[in-house]
């Protein structure tokens, strides 16, 4: 579910269900061309694509985070994504490598990382990682 899905007077009621906040980080550095930061918006739907779909009815995209630069500012929205906003996970996700984004650092429960070559190479090997990393953090946190 997309944040500007949920209307205020419904978030109440649906909180205890939507508890995972998938954020999308897009990798920019600033110096991108217009065609170049075009292509990093394709390339990050189509990362976004193997988490929203599949896990609509538990997590809520946030807006992307287009440049990150400060790893520090990165964490920092993190937390307050869980202490202030109320989530119980935050997810990253990202269609760049760890070359590209070094953000293994950052406060996020997981970090999801889908290359383009990944997603158009093997798109069901995507998925099932997708959801075997996303149930693993689920039931490894779970109370009983």
């Amino acid at each position: 579910m997309k944040f500007s899905e949920i209307e205020q007077g419904g978030w109440e009621e649906l909180k205890p269900y939507l508890d995972t906040c998938v954020l999308p980080l897009t990798g920019l550095q600033g110096g991108e061309q217009p065609w170049e930061a075009t292509m990093a918006l394709e390339m990050l739907r189509d990362a976004l694509d193997v988490v929203e779909i599949p896990f609509k009815g538990r997590t809520v995209t946030y807006p992307a985070l287009h440049y990150t630069r400060d790893i520090a500012d990165l964490s920092g929205l993190c937390g307050r994504l869980k202490r202030e906003a109320g989530f119980r996970y935050v997810v990253c996700v990202t269609p760049r490598t760890e070359e590209e984004l070094p953000i293994e650092e950052v406060c996020a429960d997981l970090i999801l990382r889908f290359t383009p070559e990944q997603l158009s190479d093997r798109p069901e090997e995507a998925r099932r990682e997708a959801a075997e990393r996303m149930t693993r953090l689920w039931f490894a946190n779970q109370t009983l």
